[in-house]
């Protein structure tokens, strides 16, 4: 088997021997998802990240001045631990492709950092610890769990188009403030086109922001922003579904990432030296990483929003 992975990396980087041109084809396989730019990350150590979220808050009333002054029973809070996950791989670059025929390594170096990535953004949305304890809970799930403890985050579109009354019942969710509308591909061109129909076009909704080196379509002065990993789902009837994010973005109090280790947030990788019994270099990436969200009104989603 390993033999066969060999001989198919052969094959590819002698192709882009044969053809230079195919070497940009790499560069063009690149996820539609600007969620990078804003997402920040905070550092795990130890076992775990200890996740406190507020789940009641105590009543307070007036009294006269002779009363005797009440017992508060405090806040009710709930806890919970994040841990780090592991995406690691290895590849195996021959050595008659790079040191006979000249073959490129840096673009299978991308293209493996490229997969570890998407691997994280799809988990961001349907990562499902308890189908697999390998990966961390999504933000499916980690709605789920806010709304479970009767905090409400979700709105239902009840399998309509996308509309600004949905964008604002869904901004109103928001007690700590917004800092994107995460849509899929599918939601945004829906959005545009509710912009066009008022009349206004989309230029009067873009915005110059940081981080982004570009004007971004915004929402009430929010960023939208794109993410092909949005669960898109197909119902009974044959309507296309889809899901809108609202995220308030915080190593405090927000959405983020989790990383641990000493090598940083990034994915880091290593040239490991020649493999033992091939002609080929063995290359190692790694990657220690996590999300969460660390108050429930971080998140709010609209659901069931019809693109198709």
């Amino acid at each position: 088997m390993a033999d066969a992975v060999l001989s198919g990396l052969m094959t590819e980087l002698g192709k882009q021997v044969q053809d230079e041109i195919l070497q940009g084809v790499v560069e063009t396989i690149v996820s539609t998802d600007e969620i990078f730019n804003v997402l920040p990350f905070r550092k795990v150590t130890g076992s775990g990240l200890k996740v406190t979220w507020e789940k009641e808050i105590p009543v307070a009333d007036f009294i006269d001045p002779t009363d005797t002054i009440p017992q508060s029973e405090g806040a009710k809070l709930d806890q919970f631990v994040e841990t780090v996950r592991v995406i690691a791989r290895n590849i195996d670059i021959p050595k008659f492709s790079t040191e006979v025929e000249g073959a490129p390594i840096l673009p299978f170096i991308k293209g493996e950092i490229k997969a570890m990535s998407r691997a994280y953004r799809k988990a961001m949305f349907t990562g499902d610890s308890s189908a697999n304890p390998k990966v961390f809970d999504g933000l499916q799930r980690q709605v789920a769990r806010i709304e479970a403890k009767g905090l409400q985050r979700s709105i239902d579109a009840g399998k309509n188009p996308l509309a600004f009354s949905m964008l604002d019942e869904l901004l109103s969710l928001m007690k700590l403030g917004v800092d994107a509308i995460v849509m899929h591909p599918r939601a945004y061109i829906a959005y545009k086109e509710l912009l066009r129909n008022e009349g206004h076009g989309t230029d009067s909704a873009m915005l110059q922001l940081k981080n982004f080196g570009k004007p971004v379509l915004t929402f009430d002065g929010v960023p939208v922003l794109q993410s092909e990993f949005v669960p898109v789902t197909t119902d009974a009837d044959g309507n296309t579904l889809t899901e809108v994010y609202a995220l308030h973005f915080s190593v405090a109090d927000g959405v983020t990432g989790l990383y641990g280790g000493t090598g940083g947030a990034g994915i880091q990788y290593m040239k490991l030296g020649e493999v033992q019994d091939k002609l080929a270099i063995r290359y190692r990436f790694e990657w220690y990483c996590g999300f969460t969200v660390l108050s429930p009104y971080a998140v709010g989603v609209v659901k069931n929003v019809k693109v198709g």
